[in-house]
């Protein structure tokens, strides 16, 4: 039997609380999927626990492009990664989950390497290694500490999740900071943790799309919503507004955006993907006041604060510290791109030291 404590371990991009409702949902399809999204613990849970240590022990690899290969399992859980289906130099599969994972990667490791000179997750020429088909109606997607891993929806409620750049962007980011600061995975350093991978995924797709602030969607995973769930803007947005709101299957965003609706729950190691809402919201008010495309001024900003300035346990104060001190640094010419970063976090409810 599947408790509500069992949903509330749960580590893909999906959050807990969106499981849950399913979980808990009339709807008996939906009821199913919960419950087969669940088979994702065994290697979720993995991925905020694996430390790089474990694949450390390797010879960096020189600089020479995305190393990508796309596995896939064929339903199955385990092993991983599956079998072989795509390769760098390999011909395209036919298959679409599989060349949405090759490309999806390809761009994401393009975004690091071209706008945040970084090579790979690891700044050393780590494979981007994608497994699909992920299980029966597994709606998540995670990164396993050394890989992605996609679930395949149901084709109705949830498409594959292949589909969503952000989606992608956001799990491989997961790689990064494990490689740096290496954020513990609860309370207020777990939320800044999923914060930093949806701040990346949303700035790899405004690159992507050559959307500057102003213009950009905001909200994540739309692209995976299936017809069965109607039109959502997407499960999670950096925005003021509720990615969904009364929505018949997944009832009412949660996530607050300000330091007042900080949820001190003991579900999802302590509400890392509820919490996450506030220093979201600070990125994004943030790149709306310095304006122009984001991956050139509050990107760079984050990325510096987030993998270099950061400890293992800071909090929401120290990342608005840290973030206001890197924007000092990177932009010395221009000090009121600080103090638009410290005025964000004020806006919040989180006041900089300095």
């Amino acid at each position: 039997m599947v408790t509500i404590g069992e949903f509330g371990r749960r580590s893909g991009f999906l959050p807990p609380y969106i499981v849950r409702r399913l979980h808990e949902s009339e709807n008996a399809s939906l009821h199913n999927i919960a419950f087969d999204t669940r088979e994702l613990d065994s290697g979720a849970r993995m991925a905020r626990e694996v430390r790089p240590a474990r694949i450390m022990g390797r010879a960096a690899m020189p600089s020479v492009g995305p190393q990508r290969k796309v596995y896939d399992l064929a339903g199955n859980l385990d092993p991983l990664p599956g079998t072989l289906s795509r390769s760098e130099k390999g011909q395209p599969s036919g298959v679409e989950v599989v060349e949405e994972a090759f490309e999806h990667s390809g761009i994401t490791y393009n975004f690091f390497k071209k706008v945040l000179k970084r090579e790979s997750v690891d700044n050393a020429g780590h494979p981007l290694i994608s497994s699909v088909n992920y299980g029966v109606h597994v709606a998540n997607a995670f990164w396993n500490g050394v890989q992605m891993v996609y679930g395949s929806g149901d084709g109705h409620y949830f498409l594959p999740f292949t589909k969503s750049l952000g989606i992608c962007a956001h799990e491989i980011s997961h790689g990064v900071i494990s490689f740096t600061t290496n954020l513990a995975y609860s309370e207020q350093s777990g939320a800044l943790n999923e914060s930093f991978c949806d701040v990346m995924a949303v700035s790899i797709e405004q690159w992507h799309l050559k959307q500057n602030a102003a213009d950009a969607n905001w909200a994540l995973g739309r692209e995976v919503a299936g017809p069965g769930l109607g039109q959502i803007d997407g499960f999670r947005t950096l925005t003021a507004a509720k990615a969904f709101e009364e929505h018949v299957f997944l009832g009412t965003d949660p996530q607050p955006k300000h330091l007042d609706g900080y949820d001190t729950t003991s579900d999802d190691h302590g509400g890392v993907h509820v919490n996450s809402g506030i220093p979201n919201h600070a990125f994004y008010l943030a790149a709306q006041e310095l304006g122009g495309n984001v991956w050139e001024r509050a990107t760079p900003i984050w990325f510096e604060a987030f993998t270099g300035l950061l400890n293992q346990d800071a909090s929401f104060v120290d990342a608005a510290t840290a973030t206001t001190l890197a924007a000092k640094r990177l932009f010395s010419g221009e000090p009121s791109y600080a103090t638009a970063i410290a005025d964000a976090w004020r806006a919040v409810g989180v006041q900089s030291e300095v």
